[in-house]
């Protein structure tokens, strides 16, 4: 049966699967060289808005202003219950991040409620995001 099959193709079989080889491999190169050309274009229009560099002369240097004394720092808040260094300090410089007018005094873990659901707090957060129909 495997050599019946193997019989019944033709010669213009083989001549369908080579254009179909060369088609294919023809419009990728096609593609690549239409992009290239498509980036050379817009990397040319960037240069062109750019604005030339202009001189200027060189200024004298006056020394730097003083440094108004840092403020104080607040203490690095302490873990507790068993609270990793890593997540004190990336809740520590989330805060810190917000306008630096915020101190974290401590950290603690929440306790869980009985009523709770399996996935947790941010499970149940999520669910409810995407669950509202009006998203509030």
């Amino acid at each position: 049966m495997f050599n019946n099959a193997l019989l019944a193709l033709e010669a213009s079989d083989g001549i369908v699967v080579v254009t179909s080889l060369v088609l294919v491999f023809g419009m990728l190169i096609a593609l690549c060289l239409i992009i290239m050309l498509e980036g050379k274009i817009f990397e040319s229009l960037d240069g062109k808005n750019k604005p030339a560099p202009k001189d200027t002369p060189k200024a004298t240097c006056a020394p730097a202003p003083k440094a108004a004394a840092p403020a104080p720092k607040a203490p690095a808040p302490k873990p507790a219950d068993g609270i990793p260094g890593e997540i004190v300090a990336a809740i520590a410089a989330a805060v810190a991040s917000l306008d630096g007018s915020w101190t974290i005094k401590g950290i603690r873990r929440a306790k869980r409620s009985t009523g709770g659901s399996r996935r947790g707090v941010w499970g149940d957060a999520g669910v409810s995001q995407n669950t509202n129909p009006f998203g509030y």
